[in-house]
C-alpha cells in the first residue's frame, strides 16, 4: 500500500474535496497484491495506490468513479481462474474482493489517528462494515491504548475480541456476523450476513541490525527496497554511520549490553544479530529475549546456534522458548553463500513473517529450524 495515502485522504478532506477508495477485503488462492493493498481514485480520475493492476483494476476504476457520484459503497468480487488471470493481464489466479467507498466514509478524527500513528509509531485496529451498509462513517478505530476513534456499536465488543490479535500479526480479517430477519409481513425469516473488515494500522516496520559489517550492508539495502525502516546497533563508531549506511533511519552506537537501554521495542520490530562474534550474538539474543519484539533472529552455524542454545538453557531459558521465538540460522534456507545472497534470504523471511504473520510463518519453516537434542527425562 502506497504510505501516503492515509495522508492523501486527510488532506482531500480537510480541503472539502472527494475521493474513491477501494481496498482488498479477502483473498483466497493466489490473488494478486497483499491484503492490505489500497487504492486512491480522484474526482479527476488519476489514482495513487493499486489493488492489482490489469483489466482488474480498470473495473474497479470504473465502480470508484460511479463511487465518487452517488456516494454509494460497493463490493466487487473476481474470480480469477488461471486463464482469465492471464486474458486479464495478471500471471496468477485466485479470488479477491475489494471494497470500493466514498471518501466520506472515513471522518478527519479517524485519519487523523491513523496518520498519527504511522508517524510517529504505535499500532491500531480499524474496522469497517463492508455489508450491508446504509450509512456513513461505519468504521471504529481501537488504539492499542483502549481508546477509540468512531462506532460500530453493534459489534464493537466482538471487534475489540480480535483487535489485539491483529495488531499482533499485522494481519487483516473479515468478520462475519448471521442474524435472524423477518420481512414486513412477520411471515418469513431468514438470515443476513453482516461483514466486518479489521486491518491493522502500524508505522512502517522496522528493523534493529546489531552489528554493521558486509552482511548487515546488504541487508539494509535489502530491506530499504522491501520497504522497510532500518536501526544500526554497534560498538564500533566506524562501522555505524550514514557514509556506511545512507538508507539508514538511526544509529545507535556504544558497548554491549549498556547500549540496550536506549532501544525502544515494540511489538512491531523486527531484531537481527549479526554482530562480528559469538560472544556478542549471545548477550544481544538473551536481552532480546526479554523484549516484545515481533522478530528475533541470530546469524550463524547450526553448531554455533545449538551451543548459544545451551549457555541461555544453563542461565534459565526453556527449551521451546528459544525454538518458538528465535529464528536461527536467520534466514529462509536457498543455499545462499555471499553476503548479498544471505540478505536475501534474510529480508525474505522478514516478509514472509510480515505478510503471513509470525504463527503461519513459524509453521512453514519449521523445518529450517537447527534440531535440538531430545531432553533426558
Amino acid at each position: 500500500m502506497s504510505k501516503s495515502i492515509f495522508n492523501t485522504m486527510e488532506d482531500l478532506i480537510q480541503k472539502g474535496e472527494s475521493a474513491s477508495i477501494a481496498t482488498i477485503v479477502n483473498r483466497k488462492g493466489s490473488a494478486p497484491m497483499s491484503s492490505d493493498a489500497k487504492m486512491l481514485v480522484h474526482k479527476d480520475g488519476t489514482i495513487e495506490g493499486t489493488v492489482g493492476g490489469g483489466c482488474l483494476e480498470a473495473e474497479v476504476w470504473q465502480t470508484a468513479m460511479d463511487v465518487l457520484e452517488n456516494k454509494k459503497s460497493e463490493k466487487l468480487r473476481f474470480d480469477l481462474t488461471e486463464q482469465d488471470a492471464a486474458d486479464s493481464g495478471h500471471i496468477c489466479g485466485g479470488i479477491v474482493e475489494i471494497f470500493v467507498e466514498p471518501l466520506e466514509s472515513y471522518s478527519i478524527e479517524l485519519l487523523s489517528a491513523v496518520n498519527k500513528i504511522r508517524r510517529t509509531g504505535g499500532s491500531a485496529a480499524m474496522a469497517t462494515q463492508i455489508s450491508p451498509s446504509e450509512k456513513e462513517n461505519n468504521k471504529l478505530l481501537i488504539l492499542k491504548d483502549g481508546s477509540t476513534v468512531g462506532s460500530l456499536s453493534k459489534y464493537e465488543a466482538e471487534i475489540w475480541r480480535e483487535s489485539s490479535r491483529i495488531m499482533r500479526e499485522g494481519q487483516p480479517i473479515t468478520l462475519e456476523f448471521d442474524k435472524q430477519k423477518t420481512d414486513n409481513n412477520n411471515s418469513k425469516k431468514t438470515r443476513a450476513t453482516t461483514e466486518i473488515f479489521v486491518e491493522p494500522i502500524t508505522t512502517q516496520p522496522k528493523i534493529f541490525l546489531f552489528g554493521g559489517g558486509h552482511v548487515s550492508f546488504c541487508v539494509a539495502q535489502t530491506a530499504h527496497m522491501a520497504g522497510f525502516r532500518t536501526s544500526i546497533v554497534e560498538d564500533r563508531p566506524s562501522f555505524a554511520n550514514k557514509e556506511r549506511f545512507p538508507m539508514a533511519e538511526d544509529f545507535y552506537v556504544g558497548e554491549f549490553p549498556e547500549i540496550f537501554n536506549s532501544l525502544e521495542i515494540d511489538e512491531s520490530s523486527y531484531l537481527a544479530i549479526i554482530t562480528r562474534g559469538h560472544a556478542n550474538d549471545e548477550i544481544v539474543l538473551e536481552w532480546a529475549l526479554s523484549t516484545p519484539a515481533r522478530y528475533i533472529g541470530m546469524i550463524g552455524s547450526k553448531s554455533k546456534v545449538l551451543l548459544t542454545y545451551r549457555h541461555l538453557q544453563e542461565k534459565g531459558f526453556r527449551r521451546k522458548e528459544l525454538i518458538e521465538k528465535v529464528h536461527a540460522p536467520i534466514g529462509l534456507d536457498i543455499g545462499a553463500d555471499s553476503p548479498g545472497e544471505i540478505a536475501v534470504s534474510i529480508v525474505a523471511e522478514l516478509i514472509k513473517d510480515r505478510r503471513l504473520g509470525q504463527e503461519l510463518a513459524l509453521k512453514s519453516i519449521q523445518s529450517k529450524r537447527v534440531p535440538f537434542p531430545k531432553e533426558k527425562k
